[in-house]
Formats: C-alpha cells, sequence, structure tokens
C-alpha cells in the first residue's frame, strides 16, 4: 500500500499501517481475532 490509509478507530491519514497499530492501538492486536486475520483484512478491518 503506497497510499495514506484512514484509521477507522482513531481517524488519522497513516502510510505504514502494522506500525499505526502497533505504537496507537497495541490492544487491537493482543485480540486473538485478529492474531488469525492475514493483511489484506486488517487493512479492510481498521482502514479505509
Amino acid at each position: 500500500m503506497f497510499g495514506r490509509a484512514k484509521c477507522k478507530l482513531c481517524g488519522d491519514s497513516v502510510r505504514f499501517a502494522l506500525r499505526h497499530l502497533r505504537e496507537k492501538h497495541p490492544e487491537t492486536l493482543k485480540d486473538r481475532d485478529v492474531i488469525k486475520l492475514n493483511m489484506s483484512r486488517i487493512l479492510e478491518k481498521f482502514f479505509r
């Protein structure tokens, strides 16, 4: 993903989705349902 994505949780415009989730929303990555998802599903769920 080369453009910016908008986070559905906080509304920030981010370039690096996983880094944003790790730094700003670490509780989301600890969820067992999210751990099972692949990268494209994580982008669909948390970013526009």
